[in-house]
């Protein structure tokens, strides 16, 4: 048997790309149910599903220390230096765009039309 490893192995390869990620800045155990769902929608809206994302906690954000590095971020919490609110970047190869806590998003509904209009121009949308 001295077939080549072309004749044996003919499926195609295919990079998977990273999961778009969520950063938080406290736990999913914290995160309450009304936040959880206003996560929810805002996820189904971009044409994923709750499992099709990467949901990290970072108490600031940390792009280098993220496991993965993901193409496209969102962040909702304190900003750090340098950025502003509703603007899509890119950052060290990554998107983002950075939102207010999703607990303040909940009662401020002009927030969350910047937050849709950044997230449609990260997603291309």
């Amino acid at each position: 048997m001295t077939e080549s490893a072309d004749s044996i192995f003919t499926e195609e390869l295919y990079q998977i790309r990273p999961l778009p990620t969520v950063v938080l800045t406290k736990p999913w155990k914290e995160v309450s149910q009304a936040e959880q769902e206003l996560l929810a929608r805002i996820i189904t809206a971009l044409k994923f599903s709750m499992d099709g994302i990467s949901i990290i906690y970072q108490d600031k954000l940390d792009l280098s220390a993220l496991p993965v590095k993901p193409e496209k971020v969102i962040y909702f919490g304190a900003l750090p230096a340098g950025l502003a609110h509703y603007e899509h970047i890119e950052a060290q190869g990554v998107s983002l765009v950075a939102s207010e806590e999703l607990e303040q998003l909940l009662t401020n509904d002009p927030a969350r039309k910047r937050l849709w209009t950044a997230l449609k121009q990260l997603f291309s949308i």
